[in-house]
């Protein structure tokens, strides 16, 4: 059985829904609000307030993502452990109590990094019970946002990791290179290097991967792709 919400509760959840949509509002329309609150004063104090409700919101959004990274990374079994604050008797229990934290935060913050960061461990936690088309598909949702946000930047990595190895390699190649000329900020240039050179040596395009490599190689000395990029670079010749 759900649990019952206060009416406190209920009435903080609108206030909460109604701030978001005035900060929106504001972002917008920010000459037209000035006029009406009296002046840049009355529009500064309503942000202030604003901002700060949210600020608070995003506390309590890390310290409950916190709590679902807990349940997800907990020792499972008889490797558990005695004196393990949270573990749990099987992988199954485990995966189900993640879960709930990161569903909890996903509905609760949303709006928030933590909102997508619980999305992104939704999708590892379907990857984790086999459910590709799930992960792929929670994956696609967050990174459709075309931004250099960390999240996405992670969400973008995983989904390269799952449909490479379901073949569709060739389909990414468009978006790989919009990333690695750099007008697509989803991945850095040199992430997106390395992974459209993954692609191509998937491919048998050993000539097309290898100058790839080289390229990452001699124009991002301190890419942390860069030793596996000499690596392979050396095996191939």
């Amino acid at each position: 059985m759900g649990r019952r919400l206060t009416r406190k509760q209920i009435k903080r959840d609108q206030f909460v829904s109604f701030v978001d949509r005035g900060i929106h509002w504001l972002g917008q329309n920010w000459r037209q609000a000035a006029i009406g609150l009296g002046g840049v004063l009355g529009v500064a104090l309503v942000w202030w307030g604003a901002t700060a409700l949210l600020a608070s919101r995003q506390d309590s959004a890390a310290q409950a993502v916190g709590e679902a990274l807990e349940a997800y990374e907990a020792p499972v079994g008889g490797s558990a452990p005695a004196d393990a604050a949270i573990k749990f008797a099987t992988d199954t229990e485990r995966l189900a109590a993640a879960e709930k934290g990161f569903q909890a935060v996903k509905s609760r913050y949303w709006l928030t990094p933590q909102a997508r960061m619980a999305e992104l461990f939704l999708a590892r936690i379907a990857v984790d019970r086999g459910d590709q088309v799930q992960a792929i598909k929670l994956l696609e949702g967050i990174t459709s946002r075309r931004t250099d946000d960390p999240v996405v930047r992670l969400a973008m990595l995983d989904l390269i990791r799952l449909r490479l190895a379901k073949g569709e390699g060739v389909q990414l190649v468009p978006e790989l290179e919009g990333m690695a000329s750099g007008k697509d900020p989803r991945l850095p240039r040199d992430a997106a290097l390395f992974q459209l050179a993954r692609v191509w040596e998937r491919e048998g395009k050993a000539e097309e991967a290898s100058r790839l490599f080289r390229k990452l190689v001699e124009d991002f000395p301190d890419s942390p792709y860069r030793s596996e990029a000499q690596q392979r670079l050396a095996s191939a010749s």
